[in-house]
């Protein structure tokens, strides 16, 4: 395993200047100014690369899958080939790791982004807001049909405690562009994008991804390309959108979809770390083959299918058992601090949410500490 750093580009609040200050082994990044389903071009990957002076680009995170792949449109087929092209030219370019996620409309979700904890930091957190934001906000049709009564009852509750400033923050929340991403919305343009999904089973949607990785996977493999599929977070439905990169099972049938070394896997620690029926340190131990890219980040689970981000070596991910388990690869895979305390600085300065510079480092020089530990313990 090695060390490397999340960047935005030149947009990003934290410089490359001070990227490079720190101590890893290379960048994430990708081209978030390239329309989503548009070919990147050589030309705009060279300049990225030039824009990291002597630092590698590592990973590309993400090349997005249009929404008309997941949905299998008639634009489908022509957005595939698009995808293809663009892994051809990141190839060309010595770029030869691209992560990806299948989760529709939204990527990661949190309805709290600055929750107060103590230590003076703040950190992201998912819980009733987002039972209250669907039923009562979005008012999507039969929404309380998909929860437990008793945390209906209970986001009912939490919703009509909630003040006029509570709710614009979680619908704020709910609404706009995540770093990195495309697009944001309104609430009418949300309701728009969801609704396709709404009438896709989960079933239809696997399949879906089984097609497209049924022609990607063998350009990704002449190319020499290991592609790494994102869990989703959180790893159950969200406002009704189908998932199903979220246990062990969803992995497992990803995996046999197309049975080739190039479709890989990303192994989040937080986003799997978010249910408690994931076993991280054992699937970490079964799929060390097909693992290619690493996000290491910890979570504290919560009543109510609630969790809050913690630091990197506390919360309810084992971090020691699940990298005891990934320093056993014979491959030498990229690993990134995900996610991080809003700390010193970073409470003066723009950041993008949980993309701090220092709660970052924290987290880096913690598990840089763990996994140099390990390694010196193993047997030679």
């Amino acid at each position: 395993m090695y060390p490397t750093w999340r960047w935005y580009g030149p947009k990003d609040p934290i410089s490359i200047e001070e990227v490079s200050a720190l101590d890893i082994r290379g960048v994430v990044t990708a081209l978030h100014h390239v329309e989503n389903g548009a070919v990147w071009s050589q030309e705009e990957i060279r300049q990225r690369k030039k824009e990291l002076g002597s630092m590698p680009w590592s990973v590309v995170e993400s090349v997005p899958v249009h929404e008309g792949i997941k949905q299998n449109t008639d634009a489908a087929p022509q957005l595939i080939e698009n995808y293809c092209r663009t892994l051809e030219n990141l190839s060309a370019e010595g770029i030869t790791t691209v992560c990806y996620n299948f989760m529709p409309v939204l990527d990661w979700t949190r309805t709290r982004l600055a929750v107060p904890v103590p230590g003076g930091t703040t950190v992201a957190l998912y819980g009733l807001d987002l039972i209250a934001f669907d039923i009562f906000m979005l008012a999507r049709p039969h929404a309380a049909e998909d929860y437990p009564a008793e945390l209906v009852e209970l986001a009912t509750d939490h919703y009509e405690s909630m003040g006029p400033e509570d709710r614009q923050e979680v619908m704020d929340n709910m609404l706009k562009g995540l770093p990195g991403s495309e697009e944001s919305f309104d609430l009418a343009s949300f309701k728009e994008s969801i609704e396709p999904y709404l009438h896709i089973p989960r079933a239809t949607f696997k399949e879906n991804l089984q097609r497209f990785l049924e022609e990607v996977v063998p350009v990704a493999t002449k190319e020499g390309i290991k592609l790494t599929i994102h869990p989703d977070d959180p790893p159950w439905s969200v406002v009704g959108l189908p998932r199903i990169v979220s246990t062990a099972a969803d992995l497992e049938d990803i995996l046999e979809m197309v049975d080739e070394e190039a479709n890989g896997l990303c192994l989040c620690t937080g986003s799997l770390g978010s249910r408690e029926d994931n076993d991280l340190p054992a699937m970490a131990r079964k799929y060390l083959d097909r693992i290619h890219f690493v996000h290491l980040r910890n979570v504290a689970l919560k009543p109510h299918a609630s969790f809050e981000e913690s630091g990197h070596l506390q919360g309810d991910v084992d971090m020691a058992a699940v990298m005891g388990e990934l320093l056993r690869a014979k491959n030498d895979v990229p690993y990134r601090p995900d996610h991080g305390f809003t700390l010193f600085d970073d409470r003066k300065r723009r950041t993008n949410p949980g993309y701090s510079l220092y709660g970052r480092m924290r987290g880096l020089a913690e598990l840089e500490g763990l996994r140099r530990g390990l390694s010196a313990s193993r047997p030679a």
